[in-house]
């Protein structure tokens, strides 16, 4: 499986989430999450992607300047509307793109810093960032998980499910 693949199968895995979530639960502010929602880390993931989409255009990837979008964190059949282009963009990609990164990694200075990179890179960059926030959603649904049930490796990077996966069989020792 390519990477593109690799990201359209999360994408899709986040859709399925998107369409089986009480809209009160995809809203609500969570204690485990400092306040903050379920949905506004489904938003922050889905706009990683977009930003990946604008970047092709414009040759910069600029994470620091997404739109940050209120309608992705309080709507999910908005959210899957927009997974479903992101999916149709990625499934045109045949090729890796030059890119540049542009980001502020300063807490003091207001001057970005931009990087060469590339479409694959960012996309590889994408998938292990959206993995990362589907483990955090993981742990605020998990107190929910008489709501909605969870495949096990929902959250779970690939190296981990392969380590988890040698050391049931014992090829790990």
């Amino acid at each position: 499986m390519s990477l593109i693949s690799h990201n359209i199968t999360k994408l899709n895995e986040i859709k399925e989430i998107l369409i089986r979530i009480p809209a009160g639960l995809f809203t609500k502010q969570k204690d485990i999450l400092s306040g903050s929602t379920i949905g506004q880390h489904f938003r922050h993931i889905i706009e990683f992607y977009t930003c990946l989409e604008k970047g092709l255009e414009t040759g910069i990837v600029s994470y620091d300047e997404r739109e940050r979008n209120v309608l992705l964190e309080k709507h999910t059949a908005y959210s899957v509307c927009i997974i479903d282009k992101i999916i149709h963009f990625l499934s045109w990609v045949k090729e890796d793109s030059a890119l540049s990164l542009k980001g502020n990694y300063n807490d003091t200075s207001e001057t970005p810093s931009t990087f060469q990179s590339s479409l694959f890179r960012e996309m590889a960059y994408a998938l292990d960032h959206t993995v990362h926030h589907l483990a955090i959603i993981k742990i605020a649904l998990l107190e929910e998980k008489d709501i909605i049930d969870l495949n096990e490796n929902f959250g779970v990077a690939p190296s981990t499910i392969r380590f988890r996966l040698g050391e049931a069989d014992g090829s790990n020792n």
